[in-house]
């Protein structure tokens, strides 16, 4: 690799050199792990009433192309259907994410390769080395641009998520790394989003995945045209470094990045057990284990003191009331009272309006105390800490390093199976979702992954 290139051109030579034989075995057993995980996410995300205008929005105003939205099957643009799909894959907080930098990969990279698989021939082999080159793209940028990208507001997944898009795309459409190049360039000029949704609420947080996918996509197909961007679209004194995170530190980006290497990324995702923001998964895995190990009645809490990342105190340690799904979803006050007085965070909680104003969990909410951990940074950026004050003056503490979900300590097979058939129940036939399980368990020797996509949708209606 050439020391006087760019980050961009380091990653675009990456992309281009990635080939299958490359890819260690765990890392293609992972790769079929996350990507049954996030077809499960877009097939609850598709059910879900706060996506659907994204999808009216298509229905409504294009129709002809060669691919399908997900659950519907409607036939649009590939621009139109990862924008839906790409909405529905996030859209419903139960998507892999990072736990280190920031960003969703499976949500950015899924969609957009099944996409490109109904215009061209994508083989099983195909699909696992652009999820991989997403996976990897995404990590890496996210890590030099946070913490200080989410201080200034800006939200992750719009700002890395578009490259991970590209990325994939990229991948799948046979790019040099010329072409390579100018997809990640043109991909800066589509990253953007904030976090106010966090604040004052807003579903538009939503689609600010589909935007990424649609970005990705249009930057690595226009690329293929021939459109040029800004080779240092990173490093340079305007670039994405700069601009959004105040700093220029590309280190993250290129380090032991070596082109026909395998994957570091896809043992820095994990997928998530509860439908709220990453954040929230270690509080509310470590309160229930120090609930459960002491027999503490709800009745017995006078505090609870919380220790996480300083990010997480403006990520959604805001919000005591919420005012609708999203804002329920990303308190975490509301995610801890649901914990100590339901006893589990099941889906159906955080949609009933009810809960976000019921007295008895107003009142936890006040008993809870966030506090910054200085600790929990980098590779601990999702660690927790928690003391509970209970009414007798007693005290019950604990810690968490990382939640449940991660590759070091994994869902089992029947957990990510279960996962799987109960996003998908609303959206398809148990028959279907049990043939999308086994087609996913053999992806690798798929000469083609189209048959797979047929089967996330039922036919339009005539």
């Amino acid at each position: 690799m050439n020391s006087g290139q760019t980050a961009a051109q380091k990653l675009a030579d990456f992309i281009c050199g990635l080939d299958f034989r490359h890819i260690p075995v765990d890392t293609v057993a992972r790769c079929r792990d996350l990507l049954l995980d996030q077809l499960g996410c877009q097939l609850i995300g598709a059910s879900m009433e706060w996506n659907q205008p994204v999808y009216r929005f298509v229905k409504d105003t294009k129709s002809g192309g060669p691919a399908r939205i997900i659950k519907y099957g409607d036939r649009v643009p590939l621009d139109d259907a990862v924008l839906v799909n790409g909405t529905f894959a996030q859209g419903c907080e139960l998507d892999d994410y990072y736990d280190q930098g920031g960003g969703h990969p499976g949500a950015a990279s899924v969609p957009i390769i099944l996409a490109l698989a109904q215009k061209q021939r994508v083989t099983g082999k195909e699909l696992i080395a652009a999820m991989v080159a997403g996976y990897e793209v995404g990590w890496r940028i996210g890590r030099a641009r946070l913490p200080e990208l989410m201080r200034r507001g800006y939200h992750a997944q719009s700002t890395v998520g578009v490259f991970i898009a590209a990325a994939a795309a990229g991948k799948i459409l046979r790019l040099n790394p010329v072409q390579m190049t100018h997809a990640l360039a043109i991909a800066g000029s589509h990253a953007g989003g904030t976090m106010e949704y966090d604040q004052t609420g807003g579903e538009v947080k939503r689609l600010h995945n589909g935007m990424a996918c649609c970005g990705g996509l249009r930057s690595a197909l226009l690329a293929q045209m021939g459109l040029t961007g800004p080779p240092t679209i990173f490093e340079g004194e305007r670039g994405i470094l700069k601009v959004m995170s105040g700093g220029c530190n590309v280190e993250p980006i290129v380090k032991d990045l070596q082109p026909g290497s395998g994957s570091l990324a896809l043992y820095h995702a994990a997928m998530k057990r509860f439908p709220v923001n990453a954040s929230q998964h270690s509080p509310i895995e470590l309160l229930d284990n120090l609930i459960r190990a002491n027999n503490i009645e709800p009745r017995q809490v006078a505090k609870i003191e919380v220790g996480v990342n300083e990010g997480v105190l403006r990520h959604g340690g805001t919000i005591y009331q919420p005012k609708e799904v999203i804002e329920a979803q990303f308190s975490l006050r509301f995610s801890l009272a649901l914990r100590l007085l339901q006893g589990n965070n099941d889906l159906r909680h955080y949609l009933d309006s009810a809960m976000w104003s019921d007295a008895a969990m107003l009142e936890v909410g006040k008993k809870i105390e966030l506090f910054a951990d200085p600790t929990a940074v980098g590779q601990r950026r999702f660690a927790c800490q928690m003391t509970i004050h209970l009414t007798d003056k007693q005290e019950v503490s604990g810690s968490l390093a990382a939640p449940k979900g991660n590759y070091n300590n994994p869902l089992s097979a029947d957990e990510m199976r279960e996962k799987f058939f109960r996003l998908g129940a609303n959206a398809l036939p148990r028959e279907r979702l049990d043939e999308i399980v086994k087609r996913v368990a053999v992806i690798e020797t798929q000469d083609d992954v189209a048959p797979l996509v047929e089967l996330l949708s039922m036919p339009a209606a005539a």
